[in-house]
């Protein structure tokens, strides 16, 4: 009796799982989404995934996407271009993405790897595209989590981890700016945190960016980006500026960064305001001491953290 329930359960479930496209895998080899696409349940990428102008790929909540670990610019990307591309398989994005999962149900961007590391997949790149949000996901492992190209996007309330670098942003040349707000994200344990460049003015707001080995920030010939109301703590470095001539970064919490907290690289000649930020002590002396600038390096500009915060911003990071 006990052998023909197991064997009638064990057929139930076989049936269920096949109808019911959440619990299946579906397997995309190097591919062009040309119409309108959902995806749903267990997704594979064995090569390049482009979504292509005119077509919007909807995520559904509780998906997760999977990327094999192809040959760095192989037979299964779909293009050579070591300026706009990553070496393993992306997720390309040309149409729109709607990859929105709940707060109960996130997506899952990740290495197919037995054993994952970062790198293991390319990027969620977007380029040249607008209208497209990326929320409530999980993104690790990749070479870039997420890189916008001359791209619209929001990202928001989402996790990036054990990514070589999270999220990347910059303008191609004769495209349209980039515009990336970045709100209620948790960056942590990466090679680095946000990189932006190219000219890009992304919104960095209400972050929580630690323990990021390299960088929590790294602002490079950037635009004027409005940084507020994040924690940056624990990076080897918190905020990094290499020839950058302005930027808005106030009322964030910056400190107990390993290397320094705010650090001009070679060919950063230009004075940086960082006024109105906490840096976790009210001694200027112990203030100063993690900040690298003209008095570290006579060809770096200076760094004014004057007017800083006696107090942690309250209401920073995921508050």
């Amino acid at each position: 009796m006990k052998s023909i329930a197991l064997t009638f359960f064990t057929t139930v479930t076989l049936v269920f799982l096949l109808l019911n496209p959440a619990y299946s895998e579906e397997i995309l080899n190097k591919s062009i989404l040309d119409k309108d696409t959902t995806w749903q349940g267990e997704i594979l990428i064995k090569g390049d995934v482009e979504v292509a102008k005119g077509a919007t790929l909807t995520i559904m909540p509780g998906t997760t996407v999977r990327f094999a670990k192809i040959e760095e610019f192989g037979s299964e990307k779909l293009s050579q271009d070591r300026l706009s591309h990553f070496p393993r398989a992306e997720l390309i994005v040309r149409g729109h993405l709607y990859s929105q999962g709940t707060p109960q149900n996130k997506i899952v961007f990740t290495s197919a790897e037995e054993v994952p590391h970062p790198g293991d997949w390319g990027s969620i790149n977007l380029l040249n595209t607008d209208d497209n949000i990326i929320e409530y996901c999980i993104v690790k492992y990749a070479h870039t989590g997420v890189h916008a190209h001359s791209a619209q996007v929001v990202v928001a309330h989402s996790e990036f981890h054990h990514n070589s670098v999270a999220v990347g942003q910059k303008n191609l040349k004769g495209s349209q700016k980039s515009v990336l707000p970045m709100l209620y994200n948790t960056i942590t344990e990466n090679g680095g945190g946000i990189l932006y460049g190219g000219g890009s003015t992304p919104t960095i707001s209400h972050n929580e960016i630690n323990n990021n080995k390299f960088f929590g920030i790294y602002a490079k010939k950037g635009g004027l980006a409005n940084v507020r109301y994040n924690n940056i703590t624990g990076n080897g470095k918190g905020v990094i500026f290499f020839k950058v001539k302005t930027i808005h970064l106030r009322d964030n919490n910056i400190s107990d960064n390993t290397d320094y907290n705010v650090s001009m690289l070679e060919g950063q000649a230009t004075d940086i305001n960082v006024s109105g930020n906490y840096w976790g002590t009210t001694d200027k002396g112990a203030i100063k001491k993690l900040i690298k600038d003209h008095d570290w390096d006579e060809t770096l500009g200076a760094v004014d953290f004057s007017d800083f915060l006696q107090a942690p911003v309250a209401g920073a990071g995921l508050n």
